[in-house]
């Protein structure tokens, strides 16, 4: 073998070593910064209990729901909830993806991504929704910080996706911040209130009552770093029993273009569900 390629096959190997060495210690500090939040998350409860409405106060859909997702049994602090799937920027680059989501029977989310695009390249996000407020890092090899995402409109818009992921989280759905309009018998129309900040999304059920469709008007898209008004739908593609209650299984989450054609860029599947 020629000297040269010896040392371009030795300087490879040195580069790979060194970058799955960063990848680990990033993905470590990743996970640390994680469960550190998550911790603090479950505990803290400076948010008060909020006044709860009674399920005879609910629109028929929402009740329903309720009915076959309240655990009944115990209250809860929190519910962590995991999923795997894919995530795709552009239709043809599917990532995979890992989530970790922990709600509050209040307005509150953290949530955290982990996306391999590759063997060699990993992303990771950390969000927080709490008081009115909400703020994303970016980081490549969980340590890198690549991009932050916060403000008024991007507060909007993660709060009307926390009212979506309410389908996990059956006490939020009875808060006394949420206002409910029926639309019509498979519409309901829901607008949350956290602080001076508003947000809105329609359910839509299905002839057996199931809800299947969540939409809103009220988000936002990141595109090269600056955000966009746009129009959003969360699909439950099916349930299934957690803890002997029945939550959405799996998710598909779309943009709407303006021409009406859907982007699904995430289809993921609920792999463990805990109320804590």
């Amino acid at each position: 073998m020629p000297p040269i390629l010896k040392k371009i096959i030795a300087v490879a190997v040195l580069l790979l070593l060194v970058n799955v060495g960063f990848a680990w210690y990033g993905q470590a500090n990743y996970e640390a910064t994680l469960k550190s939040l998550g911790k603090a998350f479950v505990d803290d409860n400076t948010t008060g209990k909020l006044q709860s409405k009674s399920e005879a106060d609910l629109p028929s859909a929402i009740a329903r729901h309720i009915g076959f997702s309240d655990p009944k049994h115990k209250a809860y602090r929190a519910i962590a909830l995991q999923f795997d799937g894919t995530y795709s920027i552009k239709a043809d680059k599917p990532m995979k993806m890992h989530t970790l989501t922990l709600l509050r029977p209040t307005p509150d989310m953290l949530w955290g991504v982990r996306l391999d695009p590759n063997p060699l390249i990993t992303f990771n996000a950390i969000e927080t929704c709490h008081t009115g407020r909400a703020t994303m890092q970016t980081l490549l090899f969980g340590i890198i910080p690549m991009a932050k995402l916060e403000g008024a409109e991007f507060a909007r818009s993660e709060l009307a996706r926390l009212l979506a992921y309410s389908l996990f989280n059956p006490s939020l759905l009875k808060c006394a911040c949420i206002h409910y309009k029926m639309i019509d018998t498979n519409h309901t129309m829901a607008m949350i209130e956290d602080g001076n900040l508003t947000a809105s999304v329609t359910f839509s059920n299905d002839e057996q009552g199931r809800i299947v469709e969540v939409s809103s008007q009220e988000r936002v898209r990141s595109i090269k770093k600056k955000l966009y008004p746009a129009s959003w739908r969360m699909r439950i593609l099916s349930y299934k029993e957690v803890e002997g209650v029945r939550l959405p299984a799996t998710i598909e989450e779309c943009w709407v273009e303006k021409d009406g054609r859907t982007f699904p860029y995430a289809r993921y599947a609920l792999t463990s569900a805990t109320f804590l």
